[in-house]
């Protein structure tokens, strides 16, 4: 079953690999790049010692808020481009000789790693293409077989590491969500698990803390379930739950979020919806259940639900006591002869 819960996955972040490489980054800026530095101001480039003195300081800034928080800044970007500008910087002067531009090398694995797949593509094929632009103003193109053959080396050396790095990252985010939407999963129907639940929960609860905007916990829960794992069996019992988280799936929206709780029970954030718009919007569920029975082999064998409703904010303030009120409501539509709504 698709993995619908995943639309609304949360936002992109600095990831721990990530933040490992930018704190060497950092540390590697401060040590190495205030020794060019020095050495630029002795060679009478202090322009470019002042920049280069200034990148330094930038991270230094950086390196303490890294170990203030234990995260990255929101975006490597806000430093990467202003170290590869400096080091753009650096290769346009005449202290630099040809061997210089090997560090050139270093943008691209940089790049991806820092910023992802595609700001790091982009990123690095624009400072790839300055280096190349600063290297023909100052060097030009060696005439002959020879010098013909060793620019071609280095644009296939360059244009490897590129593709290389580019399909690393590609690779890895591909990986990444899939395991990611495993980890969230409940293996069966496909839908949140409880973990993914309670995280989208706690998502919810700051827009409301925030902006006011209502959220609707439905409990529900498959009456007389135990039956047809006893007359049909355990895969007739799977298949059932599979079907009716289809169904209520169907009628959510892409905001909203359904998950299995454990068992046959199932838990729905509405989002944006107070108790009365939800109480409507589970008869219909409820509804939708009671007219399309679950057919197995052959055999239609009629199913219902019970819903417990409760409302973020009326009925509660966190997940423990909102789904506790959520779920004495279901056991009270059970108590009152199940295929009922209460809330």
């Amino acid at each position: 079953m698709k993995n619908l819960f995943l639309k609304r996955d949360r936002p992109a972040e600095v990831r721990p690999y990530q933040r490992t490489v930018f704190t060497a980054l950092l540390w590697f800026t401060c040590s190495a790049v205030l020794g060019y530095a020095g050495l630029h101001f002795y060679l009478g480039y202090r322009w470019l010692a002042v920049a280069e003195l200034c990148l330094v300081a930038y991270a230094a800034l950086l390196l303490y808020v890294v170990h203030e928080t234990e995260r990255a800044p929101v975006t490597n970007v806000l430093f990467v481009v202003p170290f590869f500008i400096v080091m753009m910087l650096s290769l346009w002067t005449g202290a630099t000789g040809v061997t210089v531009f090997i560090w050139v090398f270093l943008v691209p694995l940089l790049s991806h790693l820092l910023l992802g797949r595609w700001q790091g593509l982009w990123v690095a094929l624009l400072f790839i293409g300055c280096a190349g632009a600063i290297f023909v103003y100052k060097h030009g193109i060696w005439g002959g077989w020879i010098g013909y053959l060793s620019v071609v080396n280095v644009v296939l050396c360059t244009g490897s590491i590129l593709g290389f790095s580019y399909i690393y990252e590609a690779s890895r985010e591909k990986t990444e969500h899939e395991l990611r939407a495993l980890a969230l999963a409940d293996p069966l129907t496909g839908l949140a698990n409880r973990s993914r639940f309670r995280e989208v929960f706690a998502r919810e609860r700051q827009r409301y803390l925030r902006q006011k905007i209502p959220l609707a916990m439905l409990v529900v829960d498959l009456d007389h379930f135990k039956r047809v794992n006893d007359d049909y069996g355990h895969d007739a019992g799977d298949m059932a739950l599979c079907f009716v988280a289809e169904l209520l799936a169907s009628r959510i929206r892409q905001t909203d979020v359904a998950g299995r709780l454990g068992g046959e029970e199932f838990g729905i954030l509405l989002s944006d919806v107070d108790l009365e718009h939800a109480r409507r919007i589970a008869v219909d569920l409820r509804d939708l259940v009671r007219d399309r029975p679950f057919r197995y082999r052959g055999k239609d064998i009629p199913m219902s639900v019970s819903i417990g409703i409760a409302e973020l904010g009326r009925d509660g303030m966190d997940f423990r006591t909102l789904f506790s009120k959520a779920d004495r409501r279901l056991y009270q539509a059970k108590a009152e002869g199940r295929n009922r709504v209460v809330g």
